[in-house]
């Protein structure tokens, strides 16, 4: 029973975090979108990272509420209510006009696949099955957000502003979005008596909160400054240090060395967001997941976060120094490495508690800093003509590929190794047990005293 629990629960936490990452990172998508305005796909763009945010910050909040409740109920619940939003948010778009608000709609679902994220990692998070389905899940939405298609540029009328055409790709599909809650709503009937799901702490609850809106809060802020700020040196070098030392001040915010995970997740995803490629086909998409689940397996059994910066740094240089790495074939090997060593690093932090894996996993759901230059180094350049009939067309012009945001993300992986020295230095290793037993006192022998020694798990 115990070992068909597990298993269970691991599929249900796969599904509903792939589900949670997917209504993060994509924006709302139905069939009708194709027909939406120039100025509802201009105000979607410009509120989604907002949304994500706010999504990330939910999960949190909700991730805290249900650890200190303690009880199935609370958990499942959670997860319940958030996939329950998500079903009828896209049962009712899908037959909603044309001319709503896609703005409002993208931010339900970003807020309602938060409080999925929060409610199931509390819920589930309490074996290694789970875990491992929980942060594959989290990792796998990110693949299937990077091999979304991007939109298609089309021609507009003369006197109408220049705008690009939104594919509709009907994202999340709803056969998930029924399977998702189905699961959770039997996960919920069967555990709704259950207590003790969460380890009890001495420490603030609300630091994963506080510490989450920090670096959510300086992430965004330097993200779109940077977006307009690209062409500085100066403001690059000032985005590292800023990502740098928030994540470092956000590591040293959480009990213990925690904090490993949030260095871990800031360098994975600065250097994801700096070597993957910018299109890949769907059928690769489990293929790099499986390679996920390996990097994952691999954690677990020989953890090594300073390991797991080592590699990534290593990636970065390569994918920065040599011309090898932008062909098809370095690419491809670029992409395999990288899913293997980003689940290596997410198999090998072990915080000890749940709320803390819910900000690491926020942390490569956010748009990050590199990402915001990368945007800015290769985009494309748009040149207007005009044709025969009289239509403005939009033409793309090559971009030069640049190595800034390869030396960009090596230079925030550096700072986060140097942060994981010195939260290791200045962190002692989690000892579980009962304290040990200076000398013996009347009544006890030694061997009693020996059995009450405590083992210590140093990370």
């Amino acid at each position: 029973m115990a070992t068909n629990r597990s298993v269970f629960e691991m599929v249900t936490a796969f599904l509903a975090m792939m589900v949670a990452g997917m209504s993060l990172l994509l924006p709302i998508d139905f069939p009708w979108t194709s027909g939406a305005t120039a100025v509802q796909l201009d105000l979607l763009a410009y509120s989604l990272p907002r949304s994500i945010a706010a999504g990330c910050l939910i999960a949190l909040i909700v991730a805290v509420f249900a650890t200190t409740i303690n009880h199935g109920l609370a958990a499942w619940g959670s997860a319940s209510c958030g996939i329950v939003i998500l079903f009828l948010n896209h049962l009712i778009g899908h037959f909603s006009n044309p001319t709503g608000s896609m703005s409002t709609v993208n931010f339900l679902d970003s807020v309602a696949g938060g409080i999925l994220l929060g409610g199931i990692a509390t819920a589930v998070l309490h074996g290694r099955l789970q875990v491992f389905g929980w942060t594959l899940g989290a990792l796998g939405s990110v693949v299937v957000g990077a091999a979304a298609p991007l939109s298609a540029v089309g021609e507009v009328g003369v006197r109408t502003a220049p705008h690009t055409d939104w594919p509709a790709v009907d994202s999340i599909p709803m056969w998930l979005l029924l399977v998702t809650l189905v699961l959770v709503g039997i996960g919920t009937f069967v555990n709704r008596n259950r207590q003790g799901l969460e380890r009890r702490t001495v420490e603030l609850p609300l630091a994963p909160v506080v510490a989450g809106v920090l670096f959510v809060g300086v992430t965004l802020l330097v993200s779109e400054w940077l977006a307009r700020h690209a062409d500085s040196t100066t403001a690059i070098v000032l985005a590292v240090v800023a990502t740098v030392l928030s994540s470092f001040v956000t590591a040293m915010l959480l009990p213990r060395r925690d904090g490993i995970l949030v260095l871990l997740a800031v360098a994975a995803i600065a250097v994801d967001s700096a070597i993957q490629p910018p299109t890949f086909p769907h059928w690769s998409i489990w293929p790099i997941v499986a390679v996920i689940g390996v990097g994952l397996i691999l954690g677990f059994r020989i953890p090594g976060p300073m390991t797991a910066l080592v590699l990534l740094a290593g990636l970065a240089g390569w994918s920065a120094a040599t011309e090898h790495s932008k062909t098809p074939i370095g690419t491809t090997v670029s992409g395999v490495l990288l899913a293997l060593v980003v689940g290596y690093a997410f198999g090998s932090a072990s915080p000890r508690y749940n709320p803390t894996r819910v900000l690491g996993v926020t942390i490569v759901l956010l748009p990050s800093v590199v990402l915001a230059l990368r945007d800015h180094v290769d985009r494309d350049d748009l040149a207007a003509g005009t044709s025969d009939a009289g239509h403005w067309h939009i033409l793309p012009v090559p971009a030069v590929d640049s190595p800034t945001p390869d030396w960009t993300a090596l230079a925030i992986t550096a700072g986060c190794a140097a942060g994981l020295l010195a939260l290791r230095h200045w962190r002692a290793p989690v000892v579980y047990g009962p304290p040990p037993v200076e000398a013996d006192t009347p009544g006890t022998s030694r061997a009693t005293s020996a059995s009450h020694r405590p083992k210590s798990a140093g990370r």
